[in-house]
């Protein structure tokens, strides 16, 4: 297959590439500056020069090849936006192929027990968009859409679990919220990659949540990473989070258990993640890049 794959040189989208023309494709990724273009590079595929914002760009990527997968995303408040006119623009540019467009675990039910796939919600304020984006590719005339949720993702050194790394060493503590009982699903970001690519292969639509089998508690995942960081662990109230880190806080105080039943038929399995024994395990592995040196 031919791919083009937004956000090519980030965290996920390089380790998506990376994946797929280790499988034999073809890959074409987006990349805004130079040091984008290198990464693309490094990572086995070809850089498209251009940006999110650049729909003429992204209509003339996407209608070249046999699919896309979309994991960029800009932070301002302009993110749904932007990434409606972006995601429209592919999808009316391609005839056929097929669409993978990046959500997240909060459009499943708030759970501490993994979740399927139909029991989504509006996760209602800032991510209340998710709905609409989810929406647009699945609705999509003559194009296979697929969305894929994952939860938290980590691994070689990169992802969110690398920001809360490095928030617990500037702060001296790591700190999860109340009594850290809720829990988050995880995944590995090569195993995350191997999951597009099996979905790009196969003849499956729809939405596939990407997660290892067990969520993993708070207060176990903050004390791996107070370890990683050299700091100590505490807890402080969900208030007192949200007073230090805003709404980032909410996110880190519910539960968002997935269940990868769906994925799991198609062949896929958690086989980095479960080796290294989980987020956890990467925290406390040297080789994964998130220990103080």
């Amino acid at each position: 297959m031919d791919v083009f794959i937004t956000g090519a040189s980030g965290f996920i989208g390089s380790a998506v590439a990376r994946a797929l023309v280790a499988r034999g494709h073809r890959v074409r990724g987006l990349a805004r500056s130079d040091a984008s273009a290198a990464k693309v590079r490094a990572a086995g595929a070809e850089p498209i020069c251009g940006s999110l914002s650049q729909v003429d760009v992204l209509a003339r990527a996407a209608a070249a090849g046999d699919g896309v997968v979309h994991t960029a995303a800009t932070t301002g408040e302009d993110r749904p936006a932007t990434d409606e006119a972006a995601v429209t623009a592919m999808l009316s540019a391609m005839s056929g192929g097929v669409f993978i467009t990046t959500t997240g675990a909060p459009r499943a039910r708030s759970s501490r027990v993994p979740v399927p796939e139909e029991e989504s919600v509006n996760p209602g304020g800032a991510l209340e968009w998710l709905v609409a984006a989810e929406s647009r590719v699945l609705g999509a005339a003559g194009v296979r859409g697929l969305v894929v949720r994952p939860p938290i993702v980590y691994g070689d050194g990169g992802g969110p679990v690398a920001g809360l790394v490095q928030g617990a060493r500037a702060a001296g503590v790591a700190r999860y919220i109340d009594d850290g009982e809720n829990r988050w699903s995880t995944v590995h970001v090569r195993d995350l990659a191997v999951a597009y690519a099996m979905l790009l292969e196969s003849d499956a639509r729809g939405v596939f949540h990407a997660a290892e089998a067990s969520p993993e508690p708070m207060a176990a995942l903050f004390a791996a990473i107070g370890d990683a960081a050299g700091v100590p662990v505490g807890s402080w109230s969900l208030a007192e989070a949200l007073a230090a880190h805003g709404p980032l806080a909410g996110f880190l105080a519910m539960d968002a258990a997935l269940d990868a039943t769906r994925l799991r038929g198609l062949g896929w399995s958690p086989e980095v993640g479960e080796a290294l024994g989980g987020v956890c395990g990467a925290l406390r592995d040297p080789g994964q890049g998130y220990r103080t040196p």
